[in-house]
């Protein structure tokens, strides 16, 4: 759904950084934080579960799974949004970690994929654009790859893209990735402004600034895969495996 989701949360959640098919790490880090705060401990996704990895359809298969025993929500984003649409037969660019999606759904049995195929489709449009949480403390708001105060409680084509791409100068990186703004820079942090927790862009430590946390710590590059846990104000880390994606 291309709106967004307003919950309110009086305990301990977890919000996990891009996991991009690390389906080992994903459930060692949820296991992790289900061991000290509880199996009913929510976990959001701030999207980016798959491509680039190694695991794409297992991972969101527990996806759909975390989703069922009902405490776990993922916002969209733009590799998901990307693989829905490819399922959907829409024209995309099948590049930056796609075609290993792809692959592994295409290598299932063909009764599979058409059951695997329409539950991703749903599962998809029911993720929220973005998510508030009102909690005992501050809001914290969770969209993929960030979103400025004055779009929260609002959506529209400008705020959509915004919340999936993030900030770009028009350009392009010498591999080819749109050359991206840091959009925390310019934050005005009031006493009253809520925590934004993204992914999307790719930092070796968490990023910290203006009350904005940046949480995608490239585990599939081969860094680790990161869980923020706002009223704790914790990290929560789970090592990479290996390196399962390279630019180079």
């Amino acid at each position: 759904m291309d709106n967004f989701l307003k919950i309110k949360v009086e305990k301990t959640f977890a919000v996990i950084g891009d996991v991009h098919g690390c389906f080992v790490e994903f459930k060692a880090l949820v296991e992790k934080i289900r061991k000290e705060y509880g199996k009913n401990t929510l976990i959001i996704s701030v999207g980016d579960t798959v491509d680039r990895g190694d695991y794409n359809i297992k991972t969101v298969e527990y996806c759909f799974s975390l989703k069922k025993e009902g405490y776990f929500i993922e916002v969209q984003s733009n590799h998901n949004y990307k693989f829905y649409r490819w399922l959907k037969g829409r024209n995309v660019n099948v590049s930056h970690g796609l075609q290993k999606t792809i692959n592994e759904f295409l290598s299932l049995e063909e009764k599979e994929r058409e059951i695997f195929k329409e539950k991703f489709i749903k599962y998809y449009e029911e993720c929220p654009l973005y998510l508030i949480v009102e909690t005992p403390k501050d809001d914290v708001i969770v969209a993929h790859a960030g979103i400025k105060d004055e779009m929260i409680g609002k959506v529209n084509k400008r705020i959509k893209a915004f919340v999936l791409y993030g900030e770009t100068t028009g350009k392009f990186t010498e591999k080819g990735f749109p050359e991206r703004l840091d959009w925390t820079k310019d934050r005005v942090v009031k006493p009253d402004s809520p925590k934004i927790v993204y992914g999307h862009v790719v930092y070796d430590e968490p990023y910290i600034n203006n009350k904005c946390y940046g949480i995608d710590t490239g585990c599939v590059l081969g860094n680790k895969l990161t869980a923020y846990l706002p009223l704790e104000e914790k990290f929560i880390f789970e090592k990479a495996r290996k390196t399962y994606f390279s630019f180079d």
